[in-house]
């Protein structure tokens, strides 16, 4: 009881420090208000999840941007644009630190944006790295029947402290605490996957006008459709998550012992383990080039022979590959098509008859990957085209080999079937010297 005691004078404190502090602020802010401090135009942009470069192309991100950089543009023209204000939060998963760089990174990678796509001096953008919106968290909870004991949720934002201190002041608890051990941490984890994507992978911006300035007709709000099915971050049917961020609580939260991804990467190594289960070792080293556009190189080689025997299952392959990714829900997840071509020898015997020879293959390909950890993947594809080959069929006899014919073929159907594990590594950001690309 002691322990609750002090938190909430703590917290009482903290709130009548910020209060006398507001006070203050509204006096000094009061010409600025005159002059209209509300936004002229807003945005709100999505990220993939745990990661820091914004792909104009995720979730309707577009539509979203698309109005609020014409207003930009328009504002800069006449000269009057006061600021852009960027703002990115955290939700309460993730380590502190963690939260802290990959806002931070967010706000840069949007700030680079609007200054490659509206020329405007990159003094006017103000970036925000906020802490944790406790209070959008509140309502999204509040308007959404679906969360596992809503109302028992609903006391402990409301009731508990940020954070308990103990009568020698250290942290002994807080509200995150309460919210993991609450019903044996049920309506946590219902909150971390269908609630806390939305506010940690929401960037706001924002567009203010100098005093003097005409204030435009405010647009009808932004577009912000989604692509077709992509519901996977939708926090309940009766929660509306995309909804303008506002009024967050910018509290800081303790660094728990896991941090979000904050990297993007460049290369993807991988083996095919359909090609591996026939005793055919593969490797094959994709790099991506940008968003939509990936390259790949593969090696294929099976030398296993028993002369004694006259079998031989030995062959050699060597190909390229080009992707192109659709419907992605971030980099190395999603669809893609492709055209492949490569080539090699062989050396097939089963012991009474053999066929040596050369083969060349090319075809269009599709698949899809998708990610199980933070550096593993796993990738389908299924390829269609034509090969061709040369080769020479042969006899075993008496410790030589009697050769029999040459003949030549042609083969249309598929030409590649690939279940891969895959290991992603190196950082784009890194490499590009800014992830700028």
């Amino acid at each position: 009881m002691n322990i609750y005691i002090m938190g909430q004078i703590h917290n009482y404190t903290k709130a009548l420090r910020l209060a006398l502090s507001g006070l203050l602020f509204g006096a000094l802010a009061f010409p600025a208000a005159v002059r209209g401090e509300s936004p002229v135009d807003s945005a709100k942009v999505y990220f993939p999840l745990g990661h820091r470069q914004y792909y104009p192309d995720y979730k309707g991100n577009d539509a979203a941007m698309g109005h609020f950089l014409r207003s930009v543009r328009e504002a800069d023209s006449a000269g009057s644009i006061d600021r852009v204000e960027v703002r990115a939060y955290a939700s309460p998963d993730g380590s502190n630190a963690a939260n802290e760089r990959l806002t931070a990174n967010r706000c840069r990678s949007i700030s680079d944006y609007i200054v490659s796509e509206t020329g405007i001096a990159p003094g006017l953008i103000g970036s925000h790295a906020e802490g944790i919106a406790w209070h959008e968290l509140r309502r999204m909870v509040a308007s959404d029947g679906s969360v596992p004991y809503q109302a028992e949720v609903l006391e402990v934002l409301d009731n508990t402290p940020v954070w308990v201190f103990d009568d020698a002041g250290a942290v002994v608890g807080g509200r995150k605490k309460a919210l993991m051990d609450l019903r044996g941490g049920v309506p946590y984890r219902w909150l971390y996957e269908y609630v806390f994507p939305v506010l940690r992978n929401a960037v706001a911006v924002s567009l203010y006008l100098k005093g003097d300035a005409e204030v435009p007709e405010q647009p009808v709000a932004a577009t912000e459709a989604t692509d077709s099915g992509d519901t996977a971050e939708t926090a309940g049917s009766g929660t509306d998550v995309r909804e303008v961020i506002a009024d967050y609580d910018a509290e800081a939260a303790p660094a728990p012992a896991t941090e979000q991804a904050d990297v993007i990467h460049a290369f993807a190594l991988k083996t095919n383990l359909i090609y591996d289960a026939l005793l055919c070792p593969n490797l094959a080293l994709e790099w991506r080039i940008n968003d939509k556009w990936s390259v790949a190189a593969e090696a294929d080689v099976a030398w296993w022979r028993n002369d004694g025997r006259h079998r031989y299952y030995q062959l050699m392959y060597i190909g390229g590959e080009g992707r192109y990714w659709f419907k992605t829900r971030g980099p190395w997840h999603g669809m893609y098509a492709g055209v492949m071509a490569g080539g090699g020898k062989y050396d097939l015997s089963g012991g009474h008859r053999g066929y040596k020879g050369e083969a060349g293959l090319a075809g269009l390909t599709y698949g899809y990957m998708f990610p199980v950890s933070k550096h593993l993947s796993f990738d389908a594809e299924i390829g269609l085209g034509y090969m061709y080959t040369e080769y020479k069929e042969y006899i075993p006899h008496d410790g030589h080999y009697l050769y029999q014919r040459t003949a030549r073929t042609g083969y249309f159907g598929p030409v590649k079937v690939q279940f891969s594990l895959v290991w992603r590594f190196g950082d784009s950001a890194r490499i590009w010297k800014g992830g700028r690309k």
